[in-house]
């Protein structure tokens, strides 16, 4: 079961946020200029710029190569800021998440047609736990009569002023000892129900998301 769930567990999406991704952003930079050129833009109020250095505006204004005759030799685009490309790491990454829950509900689907076959497994599953208490809870009670059976002999004998023999005490203690493991068997056996019907219901419910139309 822990194969199973493993493969299918991530089904809600994950999405960074812009916050984080710009902290990993590389800033742009300008391209060199060739000799007697110089970069020209137009600034956030609307004026022309011309300068051999490029502020962080004219990268995000995008700008112009021109030579010393004014003559165009380059236009570059405007650098996308830093909130845009936040923007466009998230848009990737929600692509990427989408085509990775396509993926697992293919891998769902071909263990489990529909929600009713997941609904067997989990059922088969618990039944074989539940077969395993039953099968415990019949130790415990015959182990239970062994014990009483003993712990009369042992109250006889002392009643009778003997020393009980060493042997009755021995079982006393080994009977008293396996039901304490057969009952440790059977909580365990219980967690693993639980967790088996947990570790199915959000792959039922996806099965019913994924199977509704």
């Amino acid at each position: 079961m822990k194969t199973i769930f493993g493969v299918w567990l991530g089904i809600g999406l994950l999405v960074l946020a812009p916050a984080a991704l710009s902290r990993n952003q590389k800033a742009p930079e300008a391209e060199a200029l060739p000799p007697g050129a110089i970069y020209r833009y137009t600034n956030p109020q609307g004026s022309m710029v011309m300068t051999h250095t490029l502020p962080e505006e004219g990268l995000y204004a995008g700008y112009d190569i021109v030579d010393a005759q004014g003559r165009v030799i380059r236009t570059v685009e405007p650098a996308p800021t830093p909130e845009q490309q936040a923007a466009m790491r998230a848009q990737r990454e929600q692509a990427l998440d989408a085509e990775r829950q396509s993926q697992r509900d293919r891998e769902l689907l071909r263990m489990y047609a529909a929600p009713d076959d997941a609904e067997r497994a989990r059922d088969r599953q618990i039944a074989a736990l539940q077969l395993n208490i039953d099968y415990a809870r019949g130790n415990i009670s015959q182990t239970r009569s062994r014990l009483d059976q003993e712990i009369s002999n042992a109250a006889r004998i002392e009643r009778s002023g003997r020393e009980v023999p060493e042997n009755i005490s021995v079982l006393i203690d080994r009977y008293t000892r396996q039901i304490s493991d057969l009952e440790a068997e059977i909580a365990q056996h219980e967690a693993d129900i639980e967790q088996v019907r947990q570790n199915f219901e959000p792959i039922i419910e996806r099965l019913r998301l994924i199977t509704s139309d």
